[in-house]
């Protein structure tokens, strides 16, 4: 009897999936936007078969900062073999203004408000990565991030002509943290390459970019945010075409790292922060009875200016250097493993 009445349900639940499909959620991207000779605006949508098939889809909407704009119809006419979608004002069931020295543009499918990728930002707007575009260039989209394109592709796969400019510049590596068979990547950064006295170039996307870590793999490794190598902040701005001069500090890296902890002040606390006086005072959350346990204070530079040898889970680090008012990096050790990393202001 058991088995008849779960056989039921077996077929009850099919027909009602047959009937009612599981739709998955629905993705795109803008992969491209650009303004013509009157100032119009153009959009190129790209839809990704692999997360969705297109006959999912229901609704599209274009949102900005001055509103929201659903598509007339799109279904017959997606590009099949590329995904794309060409969209101007009149593919819109009401006109939606874009403003072309600044504005903040996404794609939303079937209700979903969680795209895959992020809006498209440009002009002097806070999360902004593309300053505005200048007569014939276009915002493209590589890989996940958004670039300048002074070969505009609207209706056509992106390539990547016009999208890059160079980085150069020393990458400064004081503790040798990197190997002679290390590879560099970065966000926006490709084909990365140094040498043996720290030079190095690479193609980089025309935007605004803040580095603060490089990502890296050996013959034995792959890239992963779990292997990086920490750099002293940089901030930039590269146009299609143009070379910039950058230098790297390198203070720390995710190598020498036994487990990576989430919240790493759970680990490690240090006070008062900023430190005032000549001497700050710690708390360890592991155990540190261990003639290898320390805590070393580096610069922004990377430069390690001191090491304190530590034996106890709490206790107080006297400074034996009179030390500029600044930003330092705080590392913890224990038993040779760098477990712990705080940045730290000093001010007197």
């Amino acid at each position: 009897m058991k088995k008849i009445i779960v056989l039921g349900l077996i077929i009850l639940a099919t027909q009602f999936l047959n009937a009612n499909p599981i739709v998955p959620p629905s993705n795109a991207a803008i992969s491209e936007l650009t303004f013509d000779s009157n100032g119009n605006w153009v959009i190129e949508l790209k839809f990704f078969p692999d997360i969705m098939s297109v006959e999912y889809i229901e609704k599209i909407y274009i949102e900005s900062l001055s509103g929201t704009s659903e598509l007339k119809h799109f279904y017959g006419d997606i590009v099949s073999q590329t995904n794309i979608l060409e969209v101007r004002n009149d593919s819109l069931i009401s006109n939606l203004s874009i403003n072309p020295l600044r504005d903040s543009i996404s794609v939303s499918i079937n209700y979903y408000t969680d795209p895959l990728y992020p809006n498209l930002v440009f002009g002097d707007l806070t999360t902004s990565t593309i300053n505005p575009l200048r007569a014939g260039q276009s915002i493209a989209l590589i890989g996940e991030n958004y670039t300048k394109d002074k070969s505009p592709t609207i209706g056509m796969e992106n390539d990547t002509i016009g999208m890059f400019g160079t980085i150069k510049g020393k990458i400064y590596d004081p503790n040798n943290f990197l190997s002679a068979y290390t590879l560099l990547a970065g966000d926006g950064l490709y084909n990365f390459k140094f040498d043996e006295s720290g030079n190095y170039s690479a193609r980089i996307t025309s935007a605004k970019h803040n580095i603060d870590k490089l990502y890296y793999y050996t013959a034995n490794s792959e890239i992963s945010s779990k292997y990086y190598v920490m750099v002293t902040p940089v901030t930039f701005t590269t146009e299609p075409d143009t070379i910039v001069t950058v230098d790297f500090h390198i203070y720390y890296s995710t190598s020498s790292v036994e487990s990576i902890k989430s919240n790493q002040e759970n680990i490690f606390k240090i006070t008062p922060d900023p430190i005032k006086e000549s001497s700050f005072n710690y708390e360890v959350a592991i155990p540190v009875k261990s003639s290898n346990s320390y805590i070393e204070l580096f610069n922004m530079s990377g430069q390690m200016i001191e090491r304190h040898n530590i034996n106890e889970s709490k206790g107080k680090i006297n400074l034996q250097h009179k030390l500029q008012a600044g930003n330092y990096t705080v590392r913890l050790f224990v038993n040779n493993k760098n477990y712990a990393n705080l940045k730290v202001i000093i001010a007197y």
